[in-house]
């Protein structure tokens, strides 16, 4: 039966910052996959498709971008009431 040499046999275990840094580089991949599985989903709809079509042509933004973060920030002024008298607020 032949054995596998290990590659680095002297190579020390991963310190608690390595995995520190690891994992944050990681959650970083996976929240930065979600956020284009989700841009995606939004700019995939035709309604969507139209009234940033119609914001754009307008001259109201500039880009996708720009509008999808006003609309949000927009929605948060409208709702922020609303969801910090429900206890919900995200403060």
């Amino acid at each position: 039966m032949k054995r596998i040499a290990p590659h680095e046999p002297q190579t020390a275990l991963l310190s608690a910052k390595d995995v520190d840094k690891d994992v944050s580089s990681l959650s970083e991949v996976l929240m930065e996959e979600r956020a284009r599985r989700i841009a995606q989903n939004v700019l995939l709809r035709p309604d969507m498709r139209q009234i940033l079509g119609a914001l754009l042509k307008s001259g109201a933004c500039e880009n996708e971008e720009e509008a999808i973060a006003r609309g949000l920030k927009t929605l948060s002024v409208a709702l922020l009431p609303v969801l910090e008298g429900s206890g919900r607020g995200g403060r």
